[in-house]
């Protein structure tokens, strides 16, 4: 679980991964609802696939808070801007089916906002419980070539623009530099609008 403190300590994010043995969506959808109403604290979980490391999350959170705050929002809801920045588009429906939990999403990242951070630790846990998942942020890690290509592909880089990004075919440069065209994507995605 990585915390961070924003906007001069007024917002903090959390960003972690876990691993769970499968969930019912609807349920857990309207759990995770409730628990955020309960709270205040804005929740979103991520189908990891296509997660390009802790970073992309905490970008498009950061994003999403910013674009709130210059009223350049897509949506109503902090939660579902941070999908559309991570996902680096403006349709929510494609966002929720590419990068939403499933019930065969078994790999999760999640984002937490909220302006407590002892609240945020205890919505962590009680996320934790809702998912019946364990702490894995290995798997917000682009550690194999199917995820960097299914990434890639999403992304719709192609092999010419990846050679440019990259510098060489070296596999670090590689990841790091998708990484960082995922964060540009969805940086760029408050001048659309």
């Amino acid at each position: 679980m990585i915390i961070k403190s924003v906007e001069n300590g007024n917002h903090f994010i959390v960003v972690s991964g876990l691993e769970t043995t499968g969930i019912e969506t609807s349920s857990l959808i309207n759990n995770i609802n409730q628990l955020s109403k309960e709270t205040g604290v804005t929740i979103q979980l991520f189908d990891s696939s296509l997660i390009a490391t802790w970073e992309h999350l905490f970008f498009s959170a950061l994003n999403a808070l910013k674009a709130f705050s210059y009223g350049k929002n897509i949506s109503n809801s902090l939660s579902v801007e941070c999908l559309l920045y991570a996902s680096g588009q403006r349709q929510i429906s494609v966002a929720v089916k590419n990068l939403g939990v499933h019930s065969d999403t078994k790999e999760i990242g999640i984002i937490l906002i909220g302006d407590d951070q002892n609240l945020l630790h205890e919505v962590y846990t009680k996320v934790l419980l809702i998912t019946n998942g364990s702490e894995n942020d290995e798997v917000l890690l682009i550690n194999n070539p199917d995820k960097f290509d299914k990434i890639r592909n999403f992304f719709q880089i192609t092999e010419i623009e990846l050679k440019t990004i990259c510098g060489s075919y070296e596999w670090s440069y590689c990841v790091e530099a998708l990484t960082r065209y995922c964060i540009e994507k969805s940086s760029l995605l408050i001048l659309q609008k």
